[in-house]
């Protein structure tokens, strides 16, 4: 945010987090894009696209990959939708 707030347009991330250097061990992946959209979405910026399907896209790629989505918002937003789901 800091970064955003001193002028930078562009950040790069990735759904759910995938990617990072594979040349550094025990590095992370990139930053989700799921958590820069939620961290963004009530500030002063705009973001362009759907929130709820950047997540849907994490949950789908990291199932497939067989991996935890490294994204926190998209996990807690997939939660709630399953938590909702189960209620009916």
């Amino acid at each position: 945010m800091t970064a955003i707030d001193m002028g930078i347009r562009t950040v790069d991330s990735a759904v759910g987090g995938l990617g990072g250097c594979p040349y550094s061990p025990g590095a992370t992946g990139n930053v989700a894009t799921e958590d820069v959209m939620y961290a963004l979405k009530d500030s002063k910026y705009s973001v362009a696209g759907d929130l709820e399907a950047m997540v849907d896209i994490g949950a789908w790629i990291s199932d497939l990959l067989g991996r935890q989505n490294a994204s926190r918002a998209g996990r807690a937003i997939t939660a709630r939708k399953e938590r909702e789901k189960q209620k009916g």
